[in-house]
């Protein structure tokens, strides 16, 4: 629990939004190269 509230203490300061914008970013990207359609599968 103690990292959860260090987390959140990080996130108030304008370096914990920054990495929390990068970090969210990093996920959607690589989501969307998990899911999107590689032309190798369909051979």
């Amino acid at each position: 629990m103690g990292f959860i509230l260090d987390l959140t203490e990080t996130l108030k300061t304008p370096a914990g939004v920054i990495g929390l914008i990068v970090v969210i970013g990093a996920v959607v990207l690589l989501l969307k190269w998990v899911f999107a359609p590689h032309p190798d599968d369909e051979q």
